[in-house]
């Protein structure tokens, strides 16, 4: 039997529309949830979580508790102006109101854009943890191996006397062979000095060259006093800098935001921690461990969101330690010189706790180490020095370039400004700058020893 090609569309019609329809309801579910997403993190990211209570309520099934309790119409109203629900009298925009005690900040939405957020609120899911690498921090300094050099030196001591001694009792066999009368057995200290005395020529100059070699050691030991490089000492928290200044984009002066006003670049207070760790309680890599110290620390209850009052201070160990004797000032070099963060810390971006970065490390960066963002890429800072060292100090003193002629242009008062006026009566110091093309921060009294010593 023949069946006709319009007995099938009639037949089939239904159905392919009801998958069309399917297929254009889930595509527009889609859509709506990626727009839905943007429009989130733009207008409601910053004191709401999908399933969690952060400064405002969790949003997921936000619609369905406003249309059980009030509305949908003033679902919509409170989004848009959430005071003008409560003066309406509405009860639960009311309750809302006294649990958490903050107006919500009017948003300009339209409806189908609510509807766009709230389809990508109830599609949210707990993303899985990122795989990455446990956390684990290098303490202190490595222990030194010249135990084991002192071992296998007095062992070769050891066994040179005794050869000696093995070698006097064979002499004298060979000498009774001999019918020779036999040597007397002295002490060890007699036959060295018998062999240094018939010796004597030899013995003097390795003596000599032994002396020149242990001041040279001892020396290049004493050098090293003082010296850090790669120190990192384990942390009470297991903090990443690769994760929150990496990933996360924060800015270093967001933690450390007294670096543009004082000496000290300062080390956060936990109430910065709990700026973002009062919503944030789990790790990509440790869970909740580390970041129940911080609420330890700030005596915080995540599950009642709740402060005890009662404080534990965060014993964080020291990283960059310099001399008592030596003075440093962050603002001076953050704010006047226009140093980037990395020029003496290194990429952090890519450290979990701090370290004092290794000369190598610090010629990798890759950052123009000229104030106000002077580029010197002809003459690029190599530092041959260890870092935190006085070398180090000067090696950048005598490099770093500053940009005196354009910043007196745009601001003939400032620092700089003045500074060019002076060097403008100052014909040597000025040909020389005609000569590099570059002021050095030795130049204008950098290497004075009052500047660092006091």
């Amino acid at each position: 039997m023949k069946i006709s090609n319009l007995f099938i569309l009639k037949t089939f019609r239904p159905l392919l529309l009801a998958a069309l329809t399917l297929f254009s309801l889930g595509y527009n579910v889609h859509a709506n949830a990626q727009g839905g997403e943007k429009l989130f993190q733009q207008n409601c990211g910053s004191c709401h979580f999908p399933q969690k209570d952060m400064t405002g309520p969790a949003l997921k099934g936000a619609r369905d508790r406003w249309i059980t309790n009030s509305s949908e119409e003033n679902f919509y109203a409170w989004i848009k102006n959430s005071t003008n629900v409560i003066n309406s009298g509405d009860a639960y925009a009311k309750g809302l109101f006294s649990k958490w005690k903050t107006v919500m900040t009017p948003q300009a939405l339209s409806n189908e854009q609510i509807d766009e957020i709230f389809v990508y609120i109830e599609e949210w899911t707990v993303p899985a943890p990122k795989e990455g690498e446990v956390v684990t921090e290098v303490g202190g300094e490595e222990e030194s191996s010249s135990t084991i050099w002192w071992i296998i030196a007095c062992l070769l001591i050891v066994i040179i006397f005794s050869v000696g001694g093995i070698k006097g009792s064979l002499n004298n066999i060979s000498r009774k062979q001999d019918g020779l009368d036999e040597l007397p057995h002295g002490s060890i200290g007699l036959a060295f000095r018998r062999w240094a005395w018939i010796n004597r020529g030899w013995f003097g100059i390795t003596i000599f060259l032994v002396t020149i070699m242990l001041l040279v050691a001892g020396m290049w030991d004493l050098m090293s006093i003082g010296v850090f490089e790669n120190y990192k000492p384990e942390q009470p928290i297991a903090y990443s800098h690769k994760l929150h200044a990496g990933d996360l984009g924060i800015d270093c002066k967001y933690c450390h935001s007294s670096v543009t006003k004082s000496k000290h670049a300062g080390i956060p207070s936990v109430n910065v921690c709990m700026n973002c760790h009062r919503a944030v309680n789990e790790g990509t890599t440790t869970g909740t461990v580390e970041i129940a110290k911080i609420y330890e620390a700030a005596g915080f209850d995540p599950t009642t969101m709740t402060y005890s009052g009662i404080e534990k201070p965060i014993k964080w160990v020291k990283v960059h330690n310099l001399p008592d004797h030596v003075y440093f000032n962050h603002s001076q070099h953050v704010v006047v010189g226009g140093l980037d963060c990395k020029a003496c810390h290194g990429d952090m971006k890519k450290e979990t706790v701090a370290r004092v970065m290794s000369t190598e490390d610090l010629n990798n960066v890759g950052v123009n180490l000229g104030p106000n963002d002077f580029p010197i890429e002809e003459n690029p800072i190599k530092y041959t020095r260890p870092t935190l060292t006085m070398g180090w100090c000067i090696e950048c003193h005598q490099k770093s370039g500053i940009d005196i002629a354009g910043d007196a242009q745009e601001n003939p008062d400032s620092y700089y400004g003045v500074i060019h006026q002076r060097l403008l009566l100052d014909k040597r110091t000025y040909q020389n700058y005609l000569e590099d093309d570059m002021v050095s921060v030795a130049e204008l009294g950098g290497m004075e020893c009052a500047k660092c010593h006091y």
